[in-house]
């Protein structure tokens, strides 16, 4: 379990306050610093008042009311290029049955335990495009 333990900054999205509060526990239990947003609007809001805040991964929910998973993250990458990313959903986790854009992106399927959750987010954080961008 170790491995999966970690001190980077954790940006958790979901509409659904049950699902953040569950993630930042999980989280938080492991180490990790976590911040947390209800809604695109306010992530967006967040980083561009405070441009230095730390955020280490993003991980946002696919489906929202106004602004999806996938418009905030193309947004928050036009402020932050080389932010990794890990989707949610409580799409099935394998990718044959999940929508064809959820099919070939970092994703957790919830209800996840906090196993699951830190270990994608060990995979999204340890992989060579996380560490090349880390360098730059």
């Amino acid at each position: 379990m170790a491995i999966l333990e970690g001190t980077e900054t954790v940006l958790v999205v979901d509409d659904e306050t049950f699902m953040l509060s569950l993630a930042e526990l999980m989280l938080t239990r492991l180490g990790y610093t976590v911040l947390t947003a209800t809604r695109g609007e306010e992530v967006l809001h967040m980083i561009e008042v405070w441009p230095d805040l730390k955020i280490d991964v993003a991980v946002i929910d696919v489906v929202m009311p106004l602004m999806d998973g996938f418009e905030l993250a193309e947004r928050m990458r036009k402020i932050r290029p080389r932010l990794p990313i890990l989707y949610m959903s409580a799409y099935p986790e394998k990718a044959e049955l999940r929508p064809e854009q959820t099919r070939s992106i970092p994703f957790v399927p919830k209800p996840f335990t906090s196993l699951k959750l830190a270990g994608k987010i060990r995979e999204v954080l340890d992989s060579p495009q996380s560490r090349a961008s880390a360098q730059i």
